[in-house]
């Protein structure tokens, strides 16, 4: 089996790279497998404590590889299925993982792809990325939780234009509409993504997993409610280590250095 996904630990960071550059990183069963077992350690390892999601040779992930279905229809049906769950098991981890996982998008970000960059918690994109959620152009209907969290970040209405019609749109449009945090020129990328991934590897961890949960219930959950929870991880928040060392420091930025716990 070839690495379709290959791991680089940097410091307390981890560099996660869609690895099938001749195929634009297409999904695959052995990528989806490989991404998941990947990600399961990220998630009970407490010593990483920031990933970062790229493509390797220009494209982050240019949807699924359809060869899976260039084969006797039954078995290529039988073969999607089983590469669903590996794949949405990988996007459940990226959501439940205390730790802040950014992805760097380039070149063509489809299908899959979309997904991906949708789950994760902050995206910088190449000025040269192209996006399009692509599902329909195939008679498919969307996965990977494209349809949740498209429709959360833009609304319904957006949604089902992007989702039905399939057009491909820009980073510029991307990042007026809110899919992406920031947009660097090609060459600036993987410098600029590397910036984002220590200051989130040196932060404080389990306030960013607050974080997370936090904002993927907002739409779930009266004010009241929200509240309630917000007070729980509050609570829990004001006793870590990193709380503490804050506080040793006089909440002095220059002299807090937290720890992830």
């Amino acid at each position: 089996m070839a690495n379709e996904i290959l791991t680089e630990k940097r410091g307390t960071s981890l560099i996660v790279s869609f690895n099938s550059p001749d195929h634009g990183n297409a999904l695959t069963l052995d990528m989806a497998n490989q991404l998941f077992a990947a990600l399961k350690q990220v998630t009970i390892n407490s010593g990483i404590r920031a990933v970062l999601l790229r493509g390797q040779g220009g494209h982050f992930m240019d949807g699924l590889n359809l060869n899976i279905y260039r084969t006797e229809y039954n078995s290529a049906v039988t073969s999607a299925n089983q590469l669903i769950q590996p794949y949405h098991s990988s996007i459940r981890e990226i959501n439940a993982m205390d730790k802040p996982v950014l992805a760097a998008v380039e070149g063509h970000v489809t299908g899959p792809g979309m997904s991906f960059m949708l789950a994760s918690d902050l995206v910088l994109a190449a000025r040269n990325a192209t996006f399009n959620l692509g599902f329909t152009s195939y008679a498919l209907s969307p996965d990977g939780g494209a349809s949740h969290y498209l429709t959360r970040k833009i609304g319904a209405a957006k949604a089902m234009e992007l989702l039905m019609l399939s057009e491909t749109f820009s980073a510029e449009e991307a990042e007026k509409w809110g899919l992406i945090n920031g947009i660097v020129e090609p060459d600036k990328l993987h410098d600029e993504s590397i910036t984002w991934l220590d200051r989130l590897a040196s932060g404080p961890t389990k306030a960013f997993g607050a974080v997370k949960k936090l904002v993927s219930k907002a739409f779930e959950q009266d004010l009241v409610t929200h509240l309630g929870l917000e007070h729980t991880y509050w609570g829990a928040s004001t006793r870590s280590f990193d709380f503490r060392d804050a506080i040793r420091a006089g909440f002095d930025p220059k002299r807090m250095k937290f720890n992830g716990a």
